[in-house]
């Protein structure tokens, strides 16, 4: 079976007991409230036409995985000593998971 010819059923039993799934899609802004994210799309990141870490990934190359890996510990290290400690163990991760794709594509 394709996932195009999915029942309803199918779909609901799929997803049974996952709570707060997101789904978001920019080319329907007005179907989709927008949802401040500072961990994933800080919005002062994001000023620009290029989001802030594809340009330094473009300007650093190879040398970004060096940046990524610098992040996480930074954000590992601050997020008892800062006011939301959630946030910067996400940040943590985000910056992990970045590193991780940046091995796997071989960058």
């Amino acid at each position: 079976m394709s996932i195009d010819e999915a029942t309803p059923e199918e779909w609901d039993e799929a997803f049974a007991g996952i709570k707060d799934v997101r789904f978001y899609d920019n080319r329907s802004p007005k179907e989709v409230p927008y949802v401040p994210d500072p961990v994933n799309q800080p919005d002062h990141y994001r000023a620009g036409e290029v989001e802030a870490i594809d340009y330094i990934a473009q300007q650093l190359g190879s040398g970004v995985k060096d940046y990524l890996l610098g992040n996480v510990h930074k954000y590992l290290h601050r997020h008892q000593f800062k006011g939301s400690a959630l946030q910067d163990l996400k940040k943590t991760e985000w910056y992990l998971r970045r590193l991780i794709l940046e091995h796997e594509q071989g960058g």
